[in-house]
């Protein structure tokens, strides 16, 4: 009886070893607290995050499919991010990292981190944090520059917060948007229908997240490490949600 238990301890153990011994990599890579690779290698992060996952905000894959996207507005002109939906401060304070725009953070949450990760970046001074973001907080935000960059995160408010009939200004505004049909079916479509006149869309679809995306050297190990780090690197989405990069035709 005794050994039979002893079996199963052994076997117990055993298979739970290559999950210890990834979490022991994992915490060796990510133990300065800065982001590994992205938009926003460097940047400092806090020890939690609000609303998604942590892990893949410190290894760099959070959000992967958008990384292109930011190089890009990065080489870009704007007068101004605007950050609606900004939890933690994420995209925030990265931009704040990456450019001299005036950055504009609105987070329904009165409890956001987003000063202690602003402050930990030296970038406090950078980041105008606001509340909840209405429609007529955006229109109002929208007419103080001409060219803004809008990034919106605020599941499903999208669709009532893009509307051009009550915020005209949104024709002349490059956004990418979240989108959450997983929630709200039909969203997308109808965002699509809304700026088809005004704005070239692109819609962007979740990646998996594979070995090439771990940003450090992985050792050799008797296992293949795949399952075990995809959750490290995954954001866990359900099926329905992409994004919607916007941008004026004129």
């Amino acid at each position: 009886m005794i050994r039979q238990w002893k079996s199963r301890l052994v076997k117990a153990l055993t298979n739970d070893w290559p999950a210890r011994k990834i979490e022991q990599i994992v915490g060796e890579a990510t133990a300065e607290g800065k982001s590994l690779s992205g938009p926003f290698t460097g940047m400092r992060y806090i020890d939690r995050s609000i609303g998604s996952e942590f892990y893949p905000k410190v290894l760099g894959t959070y959000e992967k499919e958008l990384a292109r996207i930011f190089e890009r507005i990065i080489q870009t002109e704007f007068d101004q991010f605007i950050d609606i939906g900004a939890a933690e401060g994420y995209y925030a304070v990265g931009m704040a990292l990456r450019t001299d725009w005036p950055i504009i953070a609105f987070e329904a949450d009165p409890q956001t981190p987003l000063p202690e990760l602003a402050t930990l970046n030296g970038v406090s001074d950078r980041i105008d944090l606001r509340g909840a973001c209405d429609l007529g907080d955006l229109q109002d935000t929208l007419r103080s520059c001409q060219n803004n960059f809008v990034l919106v995160d605020v599941e499903t408010a999208e669709f009532c917060l893009l509307d051009p009939r009550f915020i005209p200004e949104l024709e002349q505004t490059t956004i990418l948007v979240e989108v959450h049909d997983c929630f709200l079916p039909g969203i997308g479509d109808r965002l699509m229908t809304r700026f088809s006149n005004s704005h070239q869309i692109e819609r962007i679809k979740v990646l998996e997240r594979t070995l090439k995306d771990y940003p450090s050297e992985i050792p050799k190990l008797p296992f293949d490490p795949t399952l075990y780090l995809q959750p490290y690197m995954d954001e866990r989405r359900p099926a329905g949600m992409y994004w919607l990069l916007m941008t004026p035709r004129s």
